[in-house]
Order: C-alpha cells, then sequence, then structure tokens
C-alpha cells in the first residue's frame, strides 16, 4: 500500500513538472505537497528522492528542494545523447526486421497512424498533444529496439528536457517538416535499412540540437 501511494505522489509530481504546472526552480516544500495529495508525508518524500534520481529535482543545502532548471546548455548535451541513442535505436529496429524477426508491415501499422494523428495536430493550440504523440512514437521504436540500456537512458534523457521544451518547440520546432521526418524514419525502418534508420533518426535531433544552439548564440549576444 505505502509503495502504491509512493508511485501515485511520483507520478502526480512528474505529470505537473512535464505539464508545466511546476516550473523550473519552483520549491518544493513535502508538507504542503502532502497536504495537497492528502497523504502522508512519506510517499510524498520517497516521490520527491525518485525524482532527484531522475534528474529533475535538487536538494539545495540550507536552502531547500526544487524542481531542477535546466539551462540551454544542459538540454544541448541531453540532446547529445538522445540523438546517439535514437539512432542506435532504430538501427537496430531495423536490423531485427532485415533478420526477418519483425515485419516491416507491424512497424508501418503501429507508428503510421501516430503520425497522421500528429499531422492533425499541427498548430500551437494542439502542441502539447503533438508532442506527446510524439513520444509515443520514439517509446514505441526504443521498446522494440529490445535494448534495456539504451531505452532506460533514453526515458531519462527526455524527461529532463521535456519540462523545458515543452516551453520551446512552439515557436520554434517546425512541427510540419518533423512530421516529414517522421515519415522517413518508418520506411527506412520498415525496409529494414540499418544505416538509413540510423541517419533519419540521427537527423531528426540534430536538427533540434541545432535550434538549441542557435538560441544559445542570440543569449549570449
Amino acid at each position: 500500500m505505502a509503495q502504491n501511494f509512493s508511485r501515485k505522489a511520483y507520478e502526480i509530481l512528474l505529470d505537473r513538472i512535464m505539464t508545466g504546472g511546476l516550473r523550473p526552480a519552483a520549491p518544493l516544500d513535502i508538507h504542503r505537497i502532502a497536504a495537497d495529495l492528502d497523504m502522508s508525508i512519506t510517499p510524498v518524500r520517497d516521490a520527491i528522492k525518485k525524482l532527484e534520481m531522475d534528474g529533475l529535482v535538487e536538494v539545495i543545502p540550507r536552502s531547500g528542494t526544487f524542481v531542477r532548471h535546466y539551462t540551454i546548455e544542459d538540454l544541448i548535451k541531453g540532446y547529445e545523447l538522445v540523438e546517439a541513442l535514437d539512432g542506435m535505436a532504430g538501427y537496430l529496429l531495423a536490423e531485427k526486421v532485415q533478420a526477418g524477426e519483425v515485419e516491416g508491415a507491424r512497424i508501418e501499422a503501429l507508428l503510421t497512424p501516430l503520425v497522421d494523428e500528429m499531422e492533425q495536430n499541427l498548430s500551437r493550440d494542439h502542441v502539447r498533444k503533438w508532442a506527446d504523440i510524439d513520444g509515443q512514437f520514439h517509446r514505441i521504436i526504443f521498446e522494440m529496439s529490445e535494448n534495456v540500456l539504451i531505452a532506460n537512458g533514453y526515458n531519462s534523457a527526455r524527461n529532463q528536457m521535456r519540462s523545458v521544451l515543452s516551453f520551446i518547440s512552439p515557436i520554434h520546432v517546425d512541427r510540419a517538416n518533423s512530421v516529414r521526418e517522421h515519415r522517413l524514419i518508418i520506411a527506412a525502418i520498415a525496409a529494414g535499412d540499418c544505416e538509413l534508420a540510423r541517419r533519419h533518426c540521427q537527423d531528426h535531433r540534430h536538427l533540434i540540437r541545432q535550434i538549441l544552439k542557435k538560441l544559445l548564440g542570440e543569449c549570449q549576444t
């Protein structure tokens, strides 16, 4: 029962961080959160410890506990990691298609409807829904690549960046072009073309990393 409460507290706080309900650098008062969630302090403390392990919360001695604030430099480093992981996941899944372990038609059946839905939600009013579907798309590739270390590394990095990127992407990310890139990824993986799948997956992340580097340069001028 205690684990269930800890998990519930974790999921609620994670969702608030991801959706902007708890903004970067926001203080986390354990007693206030426990009262808000109608829970005891223990599961909330456990949830915050897990969020700290995820890199989403930081404890500053003699100051308190806060939602971690990620700089653009942090995001660039994170995307360097994601770019490599995404490329490898795409390669591994295409390799499975090539070896006959996974049917290309199954890849298309799983991923194409998601991209179609992304295309229907390109407006800024639907950016959060668009981003959620994008997340589902990439999670499927990572899960089907069947490398737990790669998938865990990706999930950790994406969580750390997502809370900040949700405020950047409505303005700076070309979502229509991103949809086209997703279709290229599907085609390469479904065809079992390992190197092409790797390149399309990495190029997809590389473009966002370039946007972040441009933003960093603008901030420094």
